[in-house]
C-alpha cells in the first residue's frame, strides 16, 4: 500500500490544489521509512541529510499538508504532535512517562457495538483510541 501512495503522490497533491515538490515527495519517502511516531525536528534531521539547505518551516507545512491529505496521521501528544505513516486500522499506547508511542492492534476492543449509536442515527465512520499508562522501560524506574 506504501508503494501505491508513493506512485500516486503527485497525482493526490495536484487534486487536493497542493504542488507537488521534490520537498514534499522527500518528507513523504522519509516518513514512510519510519518505525516509530517522530516529530517534525525528527523527520527535518533526517530529510536534511537529503535535502540539506530545506528549512523546518517547510518540513511542518508539508507533513500538514499530507495530514490533510490523509496520506500520513498526526498524534496529538499533550502540545506537541508526532506523525505516523502507518494508515492501517490501529490504536496507540503512549507512555506518560517517555511519551514513546505503541501501535496496537484493533482486537483490543472487539466487543465494540456501535449498533446503539446507529439505532439513534448517528452513523459511525471512524474512530481513535489513544491508552496512556507506562511502558515497560518506565515501569522498571
Amino acid at each position: 500500500m506504501r508503494a501505491k501512495l508513493a506512485d500516486h503522490l503527485g497525482d493526490e497533491l495536484r487534486y487536493e490544489g497542493h504542488r507537488f515538490t521534490h520537498q514534499r515527495q522527500v518528507i513523504f519517502e522519509e516518513m514512510q521509512k519510519q518505525k516509530h511516531h517522530p516529530d517534525a525536528r525528527e523527520i527535518y534531521d533526517v530529510v536534511r541529510q537529503r535535502l540539506p539547505r530545506i528549512s523546518l518551516g517547510t518540513v511542518y507545512r508539508s507533513l500538514e499538508v499530507l495530514v490533510k491529505l490523509r496520506l500520513i496521521r498526526k498524534v496529538a501528544l499533550g502540545d506537541a504532535s508526532r506523525f505516523d505513516a502507518n494508515l492501517s486500522d490501529h490504536y496507540h499506547l503512549i507512555c506518560s512517562c517517555c511519551n514513546q508511542i505503541f501501535d496496537i492492534g484493533t482486537s483490543v476492543l472487539t466487543g465494540l457495538n456501535t449498533q446503539g449509536l446507529e439505532a439513534k442515527g448517528f452513523k459511525v465512520n471512524g474512530h481513535k483510541l489513544e491508552l496512556s499508562g507506562l511502558c515497560s522501560n518506565c515501569t522498571n524506574l
